[in-house]
């Protein structure tokens, strides 16, 4: 029964990527000044759905001196990581309660950036490899600051539960928020932190040898982690707003979605060194200093 619950989870899941994929294009449209997809069936409804159809159906090219076994296990890597990491999440497909579920989240958070290294050093291209080594570094930068944030949550919560966070959460936690949400956008790869896939500069960064349907897997584990970050957000610094009520979660979970696509229109690319200097030197700092202010407050 559990497992008919998470593959019932599963596919919901893929289905909302896929329209998301739908609602960031019209929202750029509308920051563009233009339509978005609107040929397809009603307002484009169906684009989604046919853009799958396309990846899918399409021929995928093997490069010639590529890593086969590599090459075919980081697409699938990366998709079932970005899955099982929603265990995780206390929804109401999975009345399931982990004990460990926000050491799991940033375990598991932890381990993808391998899918992308071995996508980019199996293509056997320089492009691959520039971009998934960027990835590599960026994740390690910003993965420092992101478990300094993440050990002064478990400790004011006294639970390493998401769930508990749904009854614990303070507005305490709002402060740390611009951190958060900046370590968000750095470990998902979003704009203008999106230095694996730089298209000026990298074709496609760690992906460019990847097509038809490792494309998609690719692109939608990109999009649902970047859906789970915006749930666990709602959940860690919302809910005590209206404790409980797993909808008003969901609202706020596209509110920020939407946010992080306004901050994809609205910055440009930093240089990668900038990226570097910020964690190192800007973020890591503020976050242990953030830190050593909390303490009288957990204590």
């Amino acid at each position: 029964m559990l497992l008919l619950c998470w593959l019932l989870h599963c596919l919901l899941l893929l289905l909302t990527v896929a329209f998301f994929t739908l609602f960031e294009r019209k929202v750029m449209g509308l920051f563009h000044n233009r339509l978005g997809p609107n040929k397809v069936s009603f307002i484009g409804l169906l684009q989604p759905l046919l853009d799958a159809f396309k990846l899918l159906s399409k021929q995928s090219m093997i490069p010639m001196r590529a890593n086969k076994f590599t090459y075919h296990l980081s697409p699938h890597l990366a998709l079932i990581l970005s899955l099982f990491i929603w265990i995780t999440m206390p929804t109401l497909y999975l009345m399931v309660n982990m004990n460990y579920s926000l050491v799991m989240f940033f375990c598991v958070g932890s381990i993808m950036v391998f899918s992308v290294l071995l996508a980019g050093w199996s293509s056997n291209s320089k492009y691959s490899l520039i971009g998934s080594l960027r990835s590599v570094a960026q994740s390690i930068s910003y993965e420092s600051v992101f478990s300094t944030l993440i050990v002064l949550m478990l400790i004011f919560l006294s639970s390493y539960s998401i769930r508990s966070s749904f009854q614990l959460s303070s507005v305490l936690f709002l402060p740390i928020l611009p951190l958060w949400i900046i370590c968000t956008l750095a470990e998902t790869h979003r704009a203008p932190f999106d230095f694996s896939e730089s298209e000026s500069e990298l074709v496609s960064g760690f992906n460019t040898e990847y097509s038809g349907a490792y494309f998609a897997f690719i692109f939608l584990s990109e999009y649902t982690v970047l859906l789970y970050s915006c749930m666990l957000i709602s959940f860690l610094f919302f809910s005590w707003l209206i404790p409980n009520t797993i909808f008003f979660v969901v609202v706020l979970s596209l509110a920020f979605s939407f946010f992080f696509i306004w901050v994809r229109v609205t910055f440009c690319r930093f240089r990668y060194d900038m990226l570097m200097m910020t964690s190192w030197k800007v973020l890591l700092p503020t976050s242990l200093m953030v830190f050593v202010c909390y303490l009288p407050v957990l204590m």
